[in-house]
């Protein structure tokens, strides 16, 4: 076996090999960190099943944190996001600034479905007078502005990004709306639970793949060595 492991055809094998068992370590530790990450969001979720409260705007928040904000929607601040599936049915997620006397705060109030041409705007009209709405704080990222816009509506934006916004709002999350009063006329967006099960099962599988290479090599390597004698 030592003799076949001197040759230059077993050496440059055996460096495959090895490259490969680090790519596949490197990756099933990364699955194991996203399975991390959903477990740690699923926790916070579960502690937001509470009664919600009522935030200020210069409060930071966790994620999931069940609010509940009374105020009435600036008129000229809706924004539709592009290209939100719901149910199988492309659509848009419709964003609008929400004033209180606590601050402004960016609420998804919920979905809508696309129309046949997507330079057009769907008509969502904004409820009148105050509303009360109860939801879980998602972060605002900044993301990139919208500066090539290709034809597309003024009001239409790629992601909830402050940058895309017209103006930042008082904090740096937004709501997303799960009951509004009075009741909304767009989809409510369901908040997904995230299932870090399917992460652990790919790091398990690089692993695997990390233990069939090293099963793999040994076994040629034996191979090749009962053949020379």
């Amino acid at each position: 076996m030592l003799a076949a492991l001197r040759t230059r055809r077993w050496q440059g094998f055996t460096v495959v090999v090895l490259v490969a068992i680090i790519g596949f370590g490197f990756l099933s530790r990364w699955q194991w960190q996203r399975a991390e990450e959903k477990r740690v969001a699923q926790q916070a979720q579960t502690l937001a099943e509470q009664t919600p409260v009522v935030p200020n705007a210069d409060e930071t928040l966790p994620e999931f944190t069940a609010v509940t904000l009374t105020g009435q929607y600036a008129t000229d601040s809706v924004r539709f996001v592009r290209q939100r599936p719901l149910e199988g049915r492309n659509g848009y997620w419709v964003l609008q600034l929400l004033q209180t006397e606590f601050g402004d705060f960016w609420v998804l109030r919920g979905w809508v479905p696309a129309g046949a041409r997507t330079d057009t705007t769907p008509d969502v009209s904004s409820p009148p007078g105050q509303v009360t709405v109860n939801g879980f704080v998602r972060p605002l990222p900044r993301g990139d502005a919208l500066t090539n816009r290709g034809g597309l509506p003024a009001d239409q934006v790629t992601e909830i990004a402050s940058a895309q916004l017209p103006v930042p709002g008082d904090a740096p999350w937004y709501v997303q709306a799960q009951q509004s009063v009075p009741e909304e006329s767009v989809t409510i967006v369901p908040v997904t639970r995230p299932d870090e099960l399917q992460n652990v099962s790919y790091a398990v599988q690089w692993l695997l793949f990390a233990a069939v290479a090293i099963g793999g090599w040994f076994y040629f390597l034996r191979r090749e060595a009962k053949e020379a004698d």
